[in-house]
């Protein structure tokens, strides 16, 4: 059993949501938005990947200099996935 953060309700492990406050378990928080795993992937690998792809197709000194900036994305999704799901209100 724990607690939530928030209202200190007690909660199963397995809980994803807290039925008191509605908080609930994500890895990140956009704009009240809330990403899952998948989410983190997604926009945090994936995307950086296809922009990283396409800049390097330019051939040219702007596109070596946005695949250094967008593996910044990259380095903070790896960061999310290591700490895991947090709470969030």
């Amino acid at each position: 059993m724990t607690s939530c953060p928030f209202c200190q309700s007690t909660l199963e492990e397995k809980m994803a949501i807290c039925p008191s406050c509605k908080a609930s378990k994500a890895y990140l928080k956009v704009n009240n938005f809330k990403l899952g795993k998948n989410g983190v992937i997604f926009f945090g690998f994936i995307v950086p990947l296809m922009i990283i792809l396409f800049a390097i197709s330019a051939q040219n000194l702007f596109g070596v200099w946005v695949s250094l900036f967008m593996t910044l994305p990259m380095l903070f999704a790896i960061g999310r996935l290591i700490l895991g799901p947090r709470w969030l209100q």
